[in-house]
């Protein structure tokens, strides 16, 4: 009895361990992604008439958004 409880105390902590390395196991994107991703948000920037004060922040914004939906690390800056 007591092992059972036991087993059932610690397993939520192996569960939890598991989804932390799965979650982590994103690469980084290549420098021709980063600029293609970069591009398209610039377009679509350009299209929401984003005015320049507020280019960068939401074009850093929608690539690592891109990223993150492709399995990519995010990045701290981009190059427009």
């Amino acid at each position: 009895m007591n092992k059972l409880l036991l087993g059932l105390i610690v397993a939520p902590f192996f569960v939890l361990s598991a989804a932390n390395v799965v979650a982590n196991d994103a690469t980084d994107a290549s420098a021709e992604i980063i600029q293609e991703f970069t591009e398209m948000c610039v377009s679509w920037a350009k299209e929401d008439d984003i005015s320049n004060e507020e280019l960068y922040n939401y074009v850093l914004k929608c690539v690592n958004d891109e990223l993150t939906a492709e399995g990519y690390n995010t990045v701290t800056a981009v190059k427009i």
